[in-house]
């Protein structure tokens, strides 16, 4: 969802990702597995290796998506989803107020949300 759909693993993104991660305290709340996928990925990159899988280029796509969507700030995503919201209910809303929704659907919990809401994670 956060990324476009031409990613392609470098060893450049890659580093650039952990780094990214590491520096905004999210790399321990990632699953382990997700964690060696992309150490084991970097340093077969450092070594010279090329990606060629489309399984483990979009095994590394979900692991981006998950930290970059750990590291994005919640204004970025509330505006996102309140817009939306306001796009999906035919209503014109400006900056805040796009954000004020999209804060207020991300409080409310799952179970009250109802069926018409955007379906973002």
């Amino acid at each position: 969802m956060l990324l476009a759909a031409g990613f392609v693993p470098t060893l450049l993104s890659l580093k650039a990702l952990k780094s990214r991660a590491l520096r905004r305290g999210v790399w321990f709340r990632l699953d382990p597995a997700a964690r060696a996928l992309l150490d084991a990925s970097i340093l077969y990159l450092r070594r010279g290796g090329r990606i060629k899988s489309q399984t483990l280029a979009q095994a590394l796509k979900a692991v981006a998506e998950k930290i970059l969507a750990l590291t994005t700030p919640i204004r970025v995503l509330a505006k996102a989803i309140g817009t939306a919201i306001a796009r999906a209910r035919g209503v014109e809303v400006d900056e805040e107020k796009a954000v004020a929704l999209g804060l207020q659907w991300i409080n409310t919990p799952k179970m009250y949300r109802g069926p018409q809401a955007p379906a973002m994670h």
